[in-house]
């Protein structure tokens, strides 16, 4: 089954690719440019951004949050891609991360990685992009781009590399997020536990899961606000 991929990209993104992309259209003709993303049965939604890293620098890092999930993606570029090769390095990142988080999880085996980075990387061929900002959603886009910019300050660097985008992505989705159901009502939960239950179920066989995801790890964090100095003492044991 092929599902429906929405990549709702923000004005910046918009304009740093060179983009000309129509926004989504408005059933009631009401909030256009800021339409809610969907995430469900046939359907994934990413909200998509750019930042530049440090005033004096032409290097960029761009920011994918998934919608149902809140799971972000911390992409840095040297370069300004074309839209074909960040669509395939966001969803390159978004298998990567699928399948490495379902090993750790013990719903896959290492052996069988190379198969289910196949069957996964199929799936992805029904992908739209419009130019929308969903403000729910964009509230953890800007949550994710102060890390970025506090994290190159107190490394005092331009940018940051591959590896520290992938490990400071790692922390941010450790904690857990706030945001609303469907029917208006608060909730409150971890990023990783619905990011691999609901990838798993969409594009791995259900005769090869576990029928629940481990939860994560209890820790004595106790709100959603991440500490910039923990994550800081959390570095320099490494």
């Amino acid at each position: 089954m092929s599902h429906k991929i929405i990549f709702s990209i923000s004005n910046a993104l918009n304009k740093w690719l060179t983009l000309n992309l129509e926004r989504i259209p408005s059933p009631d003709g009401k909030k256009i440019g800021i339409q809610p993303l969907i995430t469900n049965s046939h359907t994934i939604s990413w909200q998509c951004h750019v930042i530049k890293n440090s005033y004096n620098s032409d290097l960029h890092t761009v920011i994918a949050v998934e919608a149902y999930s809140r799971f972000t993606l911390l992409l840095p570029f040297p370069y300004t891609p074309s839209k074909e090769e960040l669509e395939d390095i966001i969803c390159h990142e978004w298998t990567n991360s699928i399948v490495d988080l379902a090993i750790k999880h013990g719903e896959i085996s290492f052996e069988e990685r190379p198969k289910h980075f196949m069957t996964i990387t199929q799936q992805m061929i029904n992908i739209e992009w419009w130019r929308n900002t969903d403000l729910s959603v964009n509230g953890h886009v800007s949550d994710a781009e102060q890390w970025i910019v506090q994290t190159i300050e107190n490394n005092q660097t331009e940018a940051l590399t591959i590896e520290q985008a992938q490990d400071l992505a790692f922390y941010i989705n450790s904690f857990f997020k706030r945001a609303k159901d469907s029917q208006g009502k608060k909730q409150k939960f971890y990023p990783v536990p619905r990011f691999v239950d609901d990838n798993l179920a969409r594009f791995i066989s259900p005769n090869i899961m576990n029928n629940t995801t481990p939860p994560p790890k209890k820790t004595d964090r106790t709100s959603n606000v991440i500490s910039m100095t923990d994550y800081l003492k959390s570095k320099a044991l490494k």
